[in-house]
């Protein structure tokens, strides 16, 4: 009988691995246990229909879409995505699960808010989200504690404000930093980095939070201001649009943010911005602003070192200046350094700074005029 040199190697003792069998000596030649990749998360939907309300804050942004879900993109590092902050940042959008039936979203610093339909708020991120005084870091979507019926939302900074029908309730930071909300019935809120502003229906507005915003602060209750119709506030001035459709603001104007040639002094009287007619709502950034018109264009003025007031340049301008590529917008935002707006088309674009992604086009790349969010 002829045998094989395998088998006359095993029966031999010599290359017992290729029997199958080990013994003293022998040397294993099997490939290593490797562990199952671990499943990739499933793609999130595509958006259920198209925007209607965005909101912008200081790394992020996020629109809510006509079927109630709220997308956002940007940075992540708080968890301003929704996601526990499980990636630096997301330069395309991400649904935000727990939330449906949102009607408005806002943004803060380092977290976000949605308003749902059931007139209840739920907020994701780090800050007191929760309304009980406790701190949470990069937390999912949780219900806000005393919020109940809630009109409009609004949030910046270190703030979220909620308006119903019986007052103002505020919540994310400690009580003494954003002041106590005055008692009464308003028909708008507007928040800033800490503080916040209302506006009643006589058109009147009040301020409150810290410093010169507190209650008894000169920016607080300007007297001069009157059947206002639109109110905004950026980190350390506001604005209003009056009932002849021009924009009137107070507060610092560093950056010209006020419309007028920047300085140090404290505007504690609204000045009226020169060059702006037939505004119809007021919007404001950290030191930027501007003012969406009826005929749909928009015109800018105040800080613009990453190009957020959509001029196409950086460099700041007291001047009310038309942004050129913005035609047929609907609603517009401004965070610290960037901003979006939504068209009455219902498409979305953003421009300026772009290192966490929050202009939405799928690059880090800073824009100077506006681009199309992959949406």
């Amino acid at each position: 009988m002829r045998v094989s040199a395998a088998a006359l190697a095993c029966s031999c003792g010599f290359v017992l691995a290729a029997c199958g069998a080990s013994g003293p000596g022998a040397t294993a030649a099997r490939e290593p246990t490797r562990a199952a990749p671990a499943p990739s998360p499933p793609p999130d939907p595509p958006p259920a229909g198209p925007p209607v309300q965005l909101d912008c804050g200081d790394f992020a942004s996020c629109a809510v879409a006509s079927g109630g879900t709220v997308r956002c993109w940007g940075g992540d590092k708080e968890g301003e995505l929704g996601d526990g902050g499980g990636r630096p940042r997301s330069a395309t959008t991400v649904l935000v699960k727990g939330i449906e039936n949102a009607t408005a979203v806002a943004l803060a610093a380092q977290f976000a808010c949605a308003l749902t339909s059931d007139g209840k708020v739920r907020c994701w991120g780090t800050g007191r989200l929760g309304n009980d005084g406790k701190p949470m870091a990069n937390a999912r979507p949780v219900e806000v504690a005393g919020v109940e019926g809630a009109l409009e939302l609004a949030a910046s900074g270190a703030l979220a404000c909620a308006r119903m029908a019986t007052g103002v309730t505020c919540w994310g930071s400690d009580a003494h930093t954003i002041g106590a909300p005055p008692a009464g019935v308003f028909t708008q809120i507007a928040t800033g980095f800490t503080h916040a502003c209302a506006l009643d229906k006589k058109g009147t507005v009040v301020c409150w939070g810290a410093g010169d915003w507190a209650a008894k602060g000169p920016y607080a209750k300007p007297a001069s201001i009157a059947s206002a119709t639109h109110l905004a506030t950026g980190d350390r001035h506001a604005c209003v649009v009056t009932k002849d459709k021009k924009v009137q603001c107070w507060g610092q104007n560093d950056a010209g943010q006020l419309g007028i040639k920047a300085d140090s002094e404290s505007h504690k009287s609204p000045v009226t911005v020169p060059n702006v007619a037939g505004a119809v709502k007021v919007f404001a950034g950290e030191s930027s602003t501007c003012a969406l018109l009826g005929d749909a264009t928009v015109k800018c003025w105040g800080g613009n070192g990453a190009g957020e007031l959509a001029l196409g340049k950086r460099s700041s301008d007291e001047r009310a200046t038309k942004a050129e590529r913005l035609a047929s917008v609907a609603s517009l935002c401004i965070g610290s350094s960037h901003g979006c707006a939504l068209t009455t088309a219902k498409s979305l674009l953003c421009w300026g700074a772009n290192a966490e992604g929050q202009l939405g086009d799928g690059t880090t790349d800073e824009r100077l005029v506006p681009a199309p969010v992959l949406w």
